[in-house]
């Protein structure tokens, strides 16, 4: 055994391989040789038969057949490449413009196709000029909640229930209801609180003068598994009111500010010891009782319809560069330029004079039943700004959110695409609607993660500005020889109008202006009826009028302006002939040269509003989150 352990393993043999035979040709029966193309009778007879010819002549037959004896058996042919390449480009130019012609038609009525092929894609997006939003996707079901009813455990005679919960991460959703008794009813009726009363959270207590107030001890408690959120009386407060079917109802939103994810499942406590009845138009309590609902109900956190992601959208010389969107809550990152100050345009605003142009973002969408919806911002525009350049001489990098928090829209059923639009001027201004132009405005789809310019805007009332200019460039081109009727402090209805009774008007213009004279010229049934002449920078009182100037800083400009409060009296001569009747005109001239500074100075005014801060808005009926944002179509003074 031992020598055959150590013995040599034998060699491994290759396998003998036999040679191949080579293949024989098969054999195939020999060919009979065709018969000469001159000699054939088939080929003679349709030459007859061609031309019409049944027999010959003799020499001519003679001829052909000697003719016809020497042609070869097989015709030649010459290669013509030149030929055979413009032949096959032609084949391929037909096919090219066929499906050129068949691509323009699939664009015209599908363009999401077109602009979705690979290489040929970004051609058909920039013959659209913009890219076609994509198909939003339907609605996707959400996970029912069944409803809790919570028994009252004190003396209120009725109970609450939970209708409807639901969170995406960012809030938390409650559709509540109370179902009160007669009890309830019979009170209200005691006190005269009418057939729609409401109840709130809290109870009635009395201070040192006996006077009446309440106070809230309800609270919310959101537990998420690795932490939770506690909402005490100030963050946690909605008011049952009396709806259409005559319930009493309360939708309330909390922005939830854990770290929430998909597949966490949220455990809720509520507890609402006390409720009070208000009237309708009085804030202070009436009656309480203590309620004591308490009850605990968990709902999963559904983050189906939560997108995040980045994008370089740029509309002039704004860029949008992320959006974090879940249904309740929308974070979007921008960059912003340097337009100015909100008083270089509109002095003496307050604090609002040192604000910037421009930054005022408004964010919409439509509610599943096609109505625009207007999102709340959740914070103040100017505390998310991140710059370190007080002056704002660059981009300044902000962060917008918003939020759905409020009763006029459930966001589960608000939809893509938003609409983000920037205004030069606070959207307070005016009641909700900003004066002013548009900065820019983007189209977002959520369903393809683009964004694109749009302009929304137009049906509004609103034009874009032009970011490129100053405003110390703007109040150049809306003067008239150096003055102006800005916004500020103008009543277009005063200037010809003589009501209390004189003409009133303010004129502006650079400090260096001062001493400047100047005359007013006042027109009735075409003719000077009254003049008066002052002079800019000075406070003076004339039997024919007065004027009193104070100075003022445009904080983004530098510049020092003054502004002139003029009034005319009125002419007696023109009230004890005609009554205090509207002038037709007021008209600035050179009293010196006689040269018209302004012809018209309400028309002025309306063009100097224009040029500053752009078409004027008018109401457009849109459904904002509060019925108070609507607008009237006048303007008022500033």
């Amino acid at each position: 055994m031992a020598e055959m352990k150590h013995a040599k393993k034998p060699e491994r043999r290759a396998p003998e391989r036999r040679p191949r035979e080579p293949k024989r040709p098969r054999q195939s029966a020999p060919r009979e040789p065709r018969p000469a193309i001159g000699r054939s009778r088939v080929f003679k007879a349709a030459l007859a038969r061609e031309y019409g010819v049944t027999q010959l002549p003799e020499s001519l037959k003679l001829r052909t057949e000697k003719t016809l004896s020497t042609l070869p058996d097989v015709m030649p042919s010459k290669p013509r490449p030149i030929l055979r390449l413009f032949r096959g480009m032609a084949t391929a130019a037909a096919a090219l413009a066929v499906a050129s012609v068949i691509l323009l038609g699939l664009n015209s009525t599908n363009p999401q196709l077109t602009e979705s092929m690979p290489g040929l894609g970004p051609m058909f997006a920039a013959m659209n000029e913009r890219p076609t939003p994509q198909p939003t996707a339907g609605p996707t079901p959400q996970p029912e909640f069944n409803p809790v009813t919570v028994l009252s455990k004190g003396d209120f005679d009725g109970v609450l229930i939970i209708d409807d919960a639901w969170s995406d991460g960012k809030s938390l959703l409650l559709d509540m209801s109370i179902s009160p008794g007669d009890s309830f009813y019979d009170i209200c009726d005691k006190f005269g609180l009418g057939s729609a009363p409401s109840l709130s959270l809290g109870t009635m207590l009395q201070n040192e003068y006996g006077e009446n107030y309440k106070e809230n001890n309800a609270s919310l408690l959101v537990d998420y598994g690795d932490g939770y959120i506690e909402l005490g009386p100030d963050a946690f407060a909605p008011v049952f009111k009396t709806d259409s079917s005559g319930r009493l109802t309360a939708r309330w939103q909390a922005e939830l500010d854990g770290d929430i994810e998909a597949g966490d499942e949220l455990t809720v406590t509520l507890s609402v010891p006390d409720l009070t009845t208000i009237a309708e138009f009085d804030s202070f309590p009436i009656y309480s009782w203590a309620s004591n609902f308490e009850t605990t109900f968990t709902l999963p956190v559904s983050t189906n319809k939560n997108r995040v992601f980045s994008l370089q959208a740029s509309d002039g010389p704004v860029r949008l560069h992320s959006v974090d969107y879940s249904p309740s809550k929308v974070t979007l990152d921008v960059s912003l330029p340097y337009l100015g100050m909100v008083g270089d345009l509109i002095p003496d605003r307050g604090e609002s004079s040192g604000c910037p142009l421009g930054f005022y973002a408004q964010l919409s969408c439509t509610t599943s039943g096609g109505e625009k919806f207007i999102y709340s911002p959740s914070a103040d525009y100017m505390s998310s700004r991140n710059s370190s350049d007080p002056g704002l001489s660059e981009l300044s990098e902000m962060s917008y959110t918003f939020t759905t928090i409020g009763e006029a829209a459930d966001p589960r059923e608000l939809r893509s695409p938003l609409v983000l639009t920037f205004y030069e001027f606070p959207l307070e201004f005016n009641d909700g609607q900003s004066l002013g132009r548009v900065t820019a405005e983007f189209t977002i789809d959520l369903y393809t993660g683009m964004a694109y310019p749009s302009e929304n805007y137009l049906e509004n009332g609103f034009e874009k500005g032009d970011a490129s200019k100053t405003t110390v460039e703007r109040l150049e081109e809306a003067s008239y020889n150096g003055l102006l009727l800005m916004p500020m402090g103008n009543w277009p209805e005063a200037i010809n109008s003589g009501y209390d009774p004189f003409a009133a008007f303010t004129l502006s213009a650079p400090a260096e202006a001062s001493g400047r004279e100047l005359a007013v010229q006042c027109y009735f049934n075409g003719a000077v009826v009254h003049s008066f002449i002052f002079v800019l920078g000075e406070n003076n009182e004339w039997e024919d009028g007065t004027v009193y100037t104070n100075y003022f800083t445009l904080p983004g400009a530098g510049l020092e302006y003054l502004q002139a409060n003029v009034n005319i009296f009125y002419p007696d001569e023109l009230a004890n002939t005609y009554g205090y009747v509207l002038f037709d005109r007021l008209e600035l001239i050179d009293p010196f040269s006689g040269e018209v500074i302004i012809p018209d100075l309400k028309a002025a005014w309306e063009d100097i509003y224009i040029k500053l801060l752009g078409a004027k808005p008018y109401s457009s009926g849109i459904a904002a989150n509060d019925s108070e944002n609507d607008v009237s179509s006048s303007s008022p003074p500033l």
